[in-house]
């Protein structure tokens, strides 16, 4: 299956490539789509029954970022080390093979984005001080098959999830899946950067879930009332390390951060039309309109009548 870099790209648009096949321990279902010179999207459906692992042989070192769909997949790294892909992760990792050993019963759905060396080096040149980790291993002999993952914040989910759901059958999907997939990649490739700097700020891995629990609870019931004791024991973290973590994950305390997710839960509602912006503020929280009044403000630049009737 061509990459991107083998093609003509003064051509924006290249039909996908597709593979198929299925034996007594593997039914695999592959297409490759060339968005950009250098960078391609890989769709992987695989179910794996043998004891042999299945591999895919890159044309070159490759950059490989993705996330899984639906079931669970055990990667196999060149150190003999296994590492897990499951849903609402991304994952990222540079080699010339990507190997899977075993899927769930059901077998994996996985959507990967393969970069080039050219095409790293075309991002890494746009700003040289980016800060992004993964771009900088990636010209380093001996990261290769240096494995990252996290679980993957709202808006990367976001353009995941239409991603997962695109189809490749006219210019229109085409541009679609071409804005999707890039505004995921910027989305992770900030998320692994947040990562990496937050292990060189003390966080660890144990720390980071922590707080990916606190945010997922927060966006699940932006209504409730947390307190600082509610959050330190969804994350199972002391205050100390819950607010120090947060700032450097996020960029704002805890609960600036739940007053954004309240906001544009609010905003949902409200474009809803079904409930008045007195019934929206309970919703969220709020029994005095004009603090709500004041925090939607701060959040969208307009109060919530004049968002509502817009």
């Amino acid at each position: 299956m061509q990459s991107a870099a083998g093609l003509d790209m003064s051509c924006p648009f290249h039909p996908p490539q597709a593979l198929k096949w299925q034996d007594a321990a593997v039914q695999l279902r592959a297409e490759r789509i060339p968005l950009k010179s250098g960078l391609d999207h890989l769709s992987l459906a695989l179910t794996l029954d043998g004891p042999l692992p299945v591999t895919f042989e890159m044309e070159a070192p490759t950059l490989m970022l993705g996330f899984v769909t639906a079931g669970w997949a055990k990667l196999q790294l060149k150190d003999a080390n296994v590492e897990k892909l499951e849903s609402g992760q991304w994952f990222q990792m540079s080699a010339q093979h990507l190997s899977l050993d075993r899927t769930s019963s059901k077998g994996v759905t996985l959507e990967i984005f393969l970069c080039s060396e050219a095409f790293t080096a075309t991002l890494s040149a746009l700003e040289p001080e980016h800060g992004l980790q993964a771009l900088d291993d990636f010209g380093d002999a001996d990261s290769v098959a240096r494995f990252r993952s996290g679980t993957m914040r709202l808006a990367a989910l976001s353009a995941a999830q239409a991603i997962a759901n695109a189809s490749s059958g006219s210019i229109q999907h085409r541009l679609q899946l071409e804005a999707n997939a890039l505004s995921w990649l910027a989305e992770t490739l900030s998320q692994s950067a947040d990562a990496t700097q937050a292990a060189v700020a003390g966080i660890n891995a144990n720390d980071r879930e922590a707080i990916e629990r606190i945010t997922a609870a927060m966006e699940a019931d932006p209504s409730r009332e947390f307190s600082m004791e509610d959050l330190c024991a969804i994350g199972g973290i002391n205050e100390h390390k819950l607010k120090s973590a947060f700032k450097h994950l996020h960029g704002k305390t805890t609960f600036s951060y739940l007053r954004e997710v309240r906001m544009d839960y609010a905003a949902g509602l409200l474009r809803d039309d079904r409930l008045s912006v007195i019934q929206v503020a309970n919703e969220v929280g709020y029994s005095n309109a004009s603090h709500f009044a004041r925090a939607f403000k701060d959040r969208h630049q307009l109060l919530p009548k004049a968002y509502q009737c817009l």
